[in-house]
């Protein structure tokens, strides 16, 4: 019986938030901020974070490709899937986490 209480409650809660909506040009005044703060704000670190990201990954995958019968756009093309792919959303999502709760990162810091 509790369940159906708090599914009541549940929806009650959705309703009350529905309910009086924000004027959409205060909404959208306040959207644009956010995005100005989070995502403009955070290019530079991020394009700077990159690139060294980038050259390590590179350098990393010629030394390991040593093969004299694999091309050399081959290192380029493995560098670029493995940035794009792999470390380019970890390492934002990262960062646009530290920006937005700084106390998120409490995680990344080392114990003692």
């Amino acid at each position: 019986m509790k369940y159906i209480e708090a599914i009541g409650k549940y929806f009650l809660m959705i309703f009350e938030v529905f309910r009086k909506r924000t004027k959409w040009g205060i909404m959208r005044n306040l959207i644009f901020k956010e995005i100005d703060e989070l995502i403009y704000g955070s290019m530079g670190i991020i394009v700077f974070i990159a690139f060294f990201i980038g050259g390590v990954v590179t350098i990393q995958t010629a030394l390991n490709l040593t093969s004299p019968f694999l091309p050399k756009a081959l290192i380029g093309f493995a560098t670029r899937q493995s940035v794009i792919l792999e470390f380019a959303p970890t390492f934002t999502s990262i960062i646009m986490a530290g920006k937005v709760d700084p106390t998120s990162l409490r995680v990344l810091e080392p114990c003692g």
